[in-house]
């Protein structure tokens, strides 16, 4: 019986050709939104979390001021520190970590903001120079992703007036490896170029390494003072220690040495992202859905529609002897047809706007190295509920049409033209 309700439904639908496309049209538009959109996003969530596990999930990021708990701003405020790479200095004894036997290695960073100039560059400029302690790109590499070298070396422990310079600002001052670069009319001697093509910098680790100028911290304490200065530092405790007692732990000593500090945790940020990622596909899902609903308002219509042309061919097929529930049968199944269709295509067509999507967004928000990618992620669940939903939908939508067509009396329904 259900095969006869199927081949009458696809009969009914190649019947009134363009109508029934331009009612799958709706839901094709809703259902390529839909999952477009919740690809997109839950692509997004999959290539935060996959930084945050390149970061480690056992780092914590240490920056002045706060209040003991986490910083002036929560967890937020502490976040969008880190993501810019730290906006102010403070004076701080990071030896005292040394003491606590579940940190394994920390290194620090100071940003400060220098006049810069060279012999091939015409005039001068106010840079942002950042200091960094000995051996912290390649202790928290995933942090620093993209630090990689096109021309030079590294820093090493008896570098005096030595710079790494981006790659963009090699290019901007004129200079390359050997030369001297002025900053705040002292010489610096040039010994590395970030590789321009891998420091772009972005999503969670140091930004903007093509614009940067790095120095040894020690250097840059020399320039404007202040030993033991730093705008952030970066912490590894041991792979079994608790990151989240490790970070009270630490700002309880800071805050006794009368230096309070904000901690962050990896999770708490990955945390904190994935909430806000989450939220924002929400969101963005339920305005597609709205196509969903116009889609299956357009099916309500033409099944009406259908309805009212085919009230003869009704009152007919009861004559013979067809019951209620089989006219009911018969219209749900070809409304459940219309959603299905649709849904099929739209399935197709958003899996093709979120491969698009993951070509057109995956640099700017694959960036901060890591090994991280941004790639929509349609999973089987989704193509699987996508399908569902969309013939659920087409039959909902024919329901009322349906019923009117089941009650119809024969001998009405005869009589009509």
């Amino acid at each position: 019986m259900l095969g006869d309700y199927m081949r009458l439904a696809l009969h009914n639908i190649r019947h009134r050709q363009i109508r029934s496309w331009l009612t799958i049209l709706g839901i094709v538009v809703g259902v390529a939104a839909v999952v477009a959109l919740i690809a997109i996003g839950q692509g997004m969530q999959n290539s935060v979390e996959r930084q945050f596990e390149a970061i480690g999930y056992n780092t914590i990021i240490v920056f002045p001021g706060g209040t003991g708990e986490q910083g002036p701003a929560g967890p937020r405020g502490g976040m969008m520190r880190m993501m810019m790479g730290g906006t102010s200095s403070t004076a701080i004894n990071i030896d005292a970590l040394g003491g606590l036997p579940q940190v394994v290695r920390s290194g620090v960073q100071r940003i400060e903001t220098a006049l810069v100039t060279s012999e091939r560059m015409e005039g001068q400029g106010f840079l942002r120079i950042t200091g960094l302690s000995h051996g912290i790109t390649d202790g928290f590499g995933a942090y620093f992703g993209g630090f990689s070298l096109a021309e030079g070396r590294n820093f090493d422990r008896s570098d005096g007036a030595v710079v790494i310079l981006g790659g963009q600002v090699a290019l901007d001052l004129g200079v390359a490896i050997g030369d001297a670069v002025q900053i705040e009319g002292n010489d610096f001697e040039v010994i590395g170029i970030l590789d321009d093509s891998e420091s772009r910098g972005g999503g969670f680790s140091f930004r903007n390494l093509d614009t940067g100028l790095f120095v040894p911290i020690e250097v840059l304490e020399g320039i404007f003072g202040g030993e033991g200065t730093l705008s952030l530092a970066l912490v590894e405790t041991t792979p079994e220690a608790d990151v989240g007692e490790v970070s009270l732990m630490i700002r309880d000593l800071f805050r006794q040495m009368g230096t309070p500090v904000g901690t962050l945790t990896a999770e708490e940020m990955s945390e904190q992202l994935q909430s806000v990622l989450g939220t924002l596909q929400m969101v963005l899902a339920a305005i597609a859905a709205i196509s969903l609903v116009v889609g299956g308002i357009g099916v309500m219509n033409t099944m009406y529609t259908s309805v009212l042309e085919r009230t003869r061919e009704i009152g007919i097929m009861k004559a013979i002897g067809a019951k209620d529930r089989h006219v009911l049968y018969l219209f749900l199944v070809e409304s459940g047809f219309l959603g299905a269709i649709g849904g099929a295509i739209g399935v197709l067509l958003g899996a093709g706007l979120s491969s698009l999507a993951s070509r057109l967004m995956g640099g700017a928000l694959a960036g901060g190295g890591g090994g991280a990618t941004f790639s929509a992620s349609l999973s089987p669940w989704l193509i699987i509920g996508a399908l569902a939903f969309s013939f659920v939908l087409g039959a909902i939508a024919g329901v009322l049409p349906a019923r009117r067509g089941a009650k119809l009396q024969p001998v009405e329904a005869l009589r009509y033209e």
